[in-house]
């Protein structure tokens, strides 16, 4: 059947490709490129399919907007097929690094290190102080190198083993009371600062304070206070993981998140060590890869599943529903759902840690009708069940989480367009443009383009071209 033809520079600058370009839809890039009037031959989908190794329904889901293409794999196979120029991507952007930057890939490997706490503490500052030296550009560069599948999964599993006896393995000053509470209050300002939506907080400051706390870690004794004090280097890991994903920075993302962990363990709170596993998998979600996902999650419930709060159990519920609803699997998502509702009744706040704060009744609502709207690609029918529970979501919401409340807002948008509202859902999406352009939040602007492939199918209904061209102005400004 050969290949795709060979295609002049021109071929790309047509106005239904610029306009996929720009909307950042590679399901509509497909469609533009078929009915390419260069093409003196039609290209049917199944042609194209088969040039791209997919299936003809496949194909058409993606161009209709029914399955959006968001794995970097994906992304990157599609461009290299069908010979789309380099300058024309929106991903892969960055570059190579120049030779005087630093590379990604000199950042040591945190997956493969030892699990004992001096080799955490080395990991850590080595890593922070790597990180502190690159430029975003170059950080960016290295999202490709993000571990999946076995990889990550059974390096992820030595979390498991029981951590190794201290002893005296350092010949420093121990970390004292007094220390140990200003750390503390340090990690506390830092982990509401960025729950309110980061407010222009620098990574590099978070950064810059992990670094300094696993320079002391890696000299102090062993200690009550020490392990404590690996816990608070493990909530900074957190946070620095988090703003990172949430700027795109994968890469980086994942290595923190994988520190977190192990800073966890070295401060023996396998509870917390679960909840960023849990951070873990919900970004496997937001790369396509709801198997890994699981199986993070998965290890998580296992290493908890005689310390979990029901507070912690419901968290790691909703994340096992999360991966049911990507991979269509109704009934494990309803069963995961209701498991998580009757753990999150049997709470009692006063006994759960403060790092679960944020894992109210407000979020527990968000997440679950956010997934519902995910499982109403699979089944439609799911999406009049997650409108409520966004709903409940917002009325319950702090005014102060600014960002979780845009998420809701845009999770209730995408679920009207999946009951076919599209005004409607347009109208809730330009209430809250304002708010995205101020936020300025990488996993906001993103949602909201996901909103607009969503909606390319109703793109003759005069509100969707207009929210559609808002979208692109606050995605580009």
């Amino acid at each position: 059947m050969g290949g795709p033809p060979k295609l002049p520079d021109s071929f790309w600058d047509h106005p239904a490709l610029a306009e996929a370009f720009a909307d950042q839809d590679m399901g509509a890039l497909l469609a533009a490129y078929r009915h390419h009037p260069h093409h003196v031959h039609r290209i049917t989908q199944d042609r194209l399919a088969a040039w791209l190794g997919i299936s003809q329904a496949q194909l058409s889901r993606y161009e209709n907007g029914q399955n959006p293409i968001d794995r970097m794999d994906k992304l990157r196979h599609f461009a290299e097929v069908l010979g789309i120029p380099a300058e024309k991507l929106w991903f892969d952007r960055a570059g190579a690094p120049r030779p005087d930057e630093v590379s990604a890939a000199d950042v040591p490997d945190v997956l493969g290190a030892p699990w004992d706490a001096p080799n955490v503490a080395r990991s850590v500052e080595e890593t922070t102080r790597s990180d502190l030296a690159i430029s975003r550009r170059a950080a960016l560069t290295g999202a490709a190198a993000v571990a999946v599948g076995p990889v990550l999964v059974e390096s992820m599993q030595r979390w498991l083993n029981p951590l190794q006896p201290l002893a005296r393995w350092a010949a420093g000053p121990v970390i004292n009371e007094d220390e140990l509470a200003a750390l503390q209050r340090v990690a506390a300002g830092l982990r509401d600062w960025s729950l309110r939506g980061g407010l222009g907080l620098a990574r590099k400051a978070v950064l810059g304070q992990l670094n300094e706390l696993a320079d002391r870690l890696r000299r102090a004794p062993a200690g009550p206070t020490t392990e404590r004090a690996f816990f608070v280097g493990a909530e900074l890991s957190k946070i620095v993981a988090t703003m990172s994903w949430d700027a795109g920075m994968h890469h980086a993302a994942q290595r923190y998140y994988v520190l977190a962990v192990r800073m966890a363990k070295a401060g023996r709170n396998d509870p917390f060590a679960a909840c960023c596993l849990a951070a873990m998998a919900r970004q496997m979600f937001d790369l396509g890869r709801p198997e890994d996902g699981l199986e993070l999650v998965q290890l998580g419930q296992y290493g908890t599943r005689r310390t979990a709060t029901p507070t912690l159990r419901a968290l790691l519920l909703t994340r096992e529903a999360w991966a049911y609803a990507q991979m269509g699997r109704v009934a494990e998502f309803h069963r995961a759902v209701g498991l998580a509702q009757e753990c999150f009744a049997a709470r009692d706040p006063a006994a759960e840690p403060v790092w679960l704060d944020n894992f109210d009744e407000a979020e527990l609502e968000g997440v679950i009708g956010a997934r519902m709207r995910d499982l109403a690609r699979h089944d439609p029918r799911q999406a009049r069940l997650a409108a409520p529970h966004i709903h409940r979501a917002l009325a319950l919401r702090h005014p102060a989480k600014v960002r979780n409340r845009a998420f809701d807002v845009i999770g209730l948008a995408r679920t009207r367009v999946v009951m076919g509202e599209p005004e409607g859902a347009c109208e809730l999406v330009q209430g809250v443009l304002p708010t995205a352009a101020k936020l300025r939040s990488g996993r906001v602007l993103r949602k909201l383009q996901d909103f607009s492939r969503e909606t390319s199918r109703y793109r003759q209904v005069a509100a969707v071209r207009e929210t559609r061209d808002a979208i692109r102005t606050v995605v580009s400004a």
